[in-house]
């Protein structure tokens, strides 16, 4: 049975979706947002979903190994890079995968934000570096 806190995730998952979504951070169904439960579980946007129309039941529920717990949906298709980080980083509590205009243009030009090319970036979140590309749940 879903907690009060769950209730409470749901929410706020779903409020940043809108956000990123009508900041323009996100188009159609890409990026994917997650957040860590305070049993350990996590809870995630499903696949496949427009972030800018995502309601509360949508979240789906996952244990630390990918297995749905919760939720009529299947989770992310990117739900292990977010697993990932949540097991290398136990401070982390909450992941947001979105695909902005400016540095997605960067990333396809192969320009890595590590240069104080946009001062304002590389002062408030430090470097960025460079993944290489991959297809949605690459590992």
């Amino acid at each position: 049975m879903p907690s009060v806190f769950e209730d409470k995730f749901r929410t706020e998952i779903a409020r940043f979706c809108h956000l990123i979504y009508e900041k323009g951070y996100v188009a159609s169904t890409d990026g994917n947002v997650s957040a860590r439960l305070p049993d350990g579980h996590i809870m995630c946007t499903p696949t496949i979903c427009n972030k800018g129309f995502v309601e509360t039941e949508d979240m789906v529920t996952i244990d630390i190994k990918g297995q749905r717990i919760r939720g009529e949906r299947k989770a992310s298709s990117e739900i292990a890079m977010h697993l990932l980080i949540y097991e290398m980083r136990p401070d982390i509590h909450a992941v947001v995968h979105a695909h902005p205009p400016c540095a997605t243009a960067y990333a396809a030009a192969g320009i890595p934000l590590n240069k104080a090319l946009i001062s304002e970036v590389v002062l408030a979140l430090g470097c960025i570096p460079l993944a290489e590309y991959g297809t949605p749940g690459t590992p």
